[in-house]
């Protein structure tokens, strides 16, 4: 098509789009009489997600994974100082292990203690069923109290995904 006729069309369609906001701009302009200033809804709704904000849980996932001891120690520390500093807030914290880092949560480990210490102050405390497999570990290898997941890496992407903030101390 000859770029003049394109340009010409183009126009007409242009000048009948302009000609029909005109003609309904009184209408347009009357259904929003009334309402309230873009200032004073920006304003109010500041105020309202910064209230939200304050009372929403603030949610972490801790993540072991590894066969080094420090990993699980650092990582208890973490969670309990975690709940200390944030004991004015409500705090949904998850440990999520897998690969050698499931070494940690069985029967007799050096931080079974510590770990049935997290799970009675509300800690979700991990382990995934793919490593236990692949260590040919059974639930009842494992310490009491502990939620078994698929993978243990999909779920810090879920975790992560539904807004929990990530940590692997």
């Amino acid at each position: 098509m000859n770029k003049n006729i394109q340009e010409t069309i183009t126009m007409k369609h242009l000048s009948r789009v302009t000609l029909m906001l005109l003609t309904l701009s009184p209408l347009i302009v009357s259904a929003f009489d009334g309402w309230p200033s873009d200032q004073s809804i920006t304003h109010k709704s500041a105020g309202t997600m910064a209230k939200a904000y304050e009372k929403a849980p603030v949610r972490v996932v801790f993540q072991v994974s590894d066969s080094n001891p420090d990993s699980w120690r650092t990582t208890l520390s973490s969670v309990t100082e975690t709940i200390k500093a944030l004991r004015d807030k409500k705090v949904m914290i998850e440990v999520v292990a897998f690969g050698p880092g499931i070494d940690g949560l069985k029967r007799g480990s050096e931080w079974s203690e510590q770990v049935q210490q997290a799970i009675d102050a509300g800690v979700g405390i991990m382990v995934s069923e793919t490593a236990m497999a692949a260590r040919h570990y059974k639930h009842d290898d494992m310490l009491p109290g502990l939620k078994y997941v698929p993978v243990g890496a999909v779920e810090i992407l879920q975790k992560q995904k539904s807004g929990y903030l990530y940590l692997r101390p």
